[in-house]
């Protein structure tokens, strides 16, 4: 029986070495990947310029950047109105720190057109998290603006993320190091090949997924409950170090960039309902946020910090996070009053 064993073990390594060594040829040929395979992903260098159509199309000289929050709090014709401002609302709903870095440099820095302000809009501890959304569906939005020689990215977002064993399997374990193509391989097999076969689509796959996955069809609970897992990764303490972070972060290259390019850098911090007032929020990001604010001061980058506004009550929320189409209203009205001691230049 132990000799059984024994050989039923020696087999079993055999063949986990074969795999391995095929997967280590197969693998890499298959997604055009050198081996070993460089820590972190490969970008290509396709983006969607269609976001520097809009600059030049609109005489955009104002331009938001943020996730979902300033597409639903912010109304960039009434905001165009208040300012005497051509605006541009570039919120995308998912993005975060890496994307909006990357927007500023990819996009709006080589547009032929420069806008003279551009506003990012944020919560908290975002602006010094650049492994914030970036991995699974969110590496492919990054992905749309990102560059092949946006190492940067790949360095700050994931590689420094990533510990000793980790950047090891990653360079020399395809199976490991190319698990997001193989996902994303196997996903895509699963999940359009029986609708094919019927006769769907790629693109009616798409539609009828969004028609049922959609917010207002998912338990409300749940999906409050993802998004504040979530979002929990920006306040646990390393992410409430400013310090700590911001040599790691892309809010010093974002400043530099800005200033090469003659803009003005304005952050606007928003509220949410998690900590509406200055008593429920934590010491730790009270810190945090001075120590923000004396960079930006320092930087002269201007920051607009609604967080704690009263104007803002809970009625005027959708839900923690995003405002109604009233509350749109009222902020898009505080946010101009804000900027207009800013703004110079039509």
């Amino acid at each position: 029986m132990r000799v059984f064993s024994s050989a039923l073990w020696v087999r079993y390594l055999i063949s986990l070495m074969v795999l391995l060594v095929f997967t280590s040829v197969v693998i890499p040929w298959q997604y055009g990947i050198t081996y070993p395979k460089p820590n972190g992903p490969k970008f290509d260098n396709h983006i969607h310029l269609q976001y520097q159509e809009f600059i030049v199309n609109n005489h955009a000289n104002l331009v938001l950047l943020g996730d979902s929050v300033v597409v639903t709090s912010v109304d960039e014709s009434q905001l165009a109105r208040l300012t005497g401002q051509n605006t541009l609302n570039l919120g995308i709903p998912g993005s975060a720190s890496a994307e909006w870095y990357l927007m500023l440099k990819n996009i709006i820095a080589k547009s032929p057109r420069k806008p003279h302000y551009v506003v990012v809009v944020f919560r908290d501890t975002i602006l010094t998290a650049p492994s914030y959304r970036v991995n699974g569906k969110y590496f492919t939005m990054v992905d749309e603006v990102a560059k092949a020689d946006d190492t940067l990215v790949v360095q700050k977002s994931f590689v420094q993320q990533m510990n000793p064993v980790e950047k090891l399997a990653d360079a020399y374990l395809p199976l490991y190091g190319s698990r997001l193509n193989l996902r994303e391989s196997i996903d895509n097999y699963i999940r359009y090949s029986l609708s094919g076969w019927l006769g769907c689509d790629i693109n009616c796959n798409d539609n009828a997924s969004l028609a049922v996955f959609q917010d207002m069809n998912l338990d409300a609970n749940l999906l409050v409950e993802a998004i504040a897992t979530a979002e929990s990764y920006l306040y646990t303490p390393n992410q409430l170090n400013f310090a700590g972070q911001l040599d790691n972060s892309y809010l010093p290259d974002m400043v530099q960039i800005a200033r090469d390019n003659n803009i003005q850098l304005i952050l606007v911090r928003t509220k949410h309902l998690d900590d509406p007032s200055y008593a429920t929020e934590s010491a730790a990001l009270k810190d945090y946020i001075v120590a923000l604010k004396d960079y930006a001061q320092k930087n002269d980058v201007v920051v607009l910090d609604f967080a704690h506004d009263d104007r803002l009550t809970s009625d005027l929320f959708s839900d923690t996070h995003h405002l109604t189409p009233t509350g749109e209203g009222i902020f898009t009205g505080m946010l101009a009053e804000a900027l207009k001691p800013v703004l110079k230049n039509p």
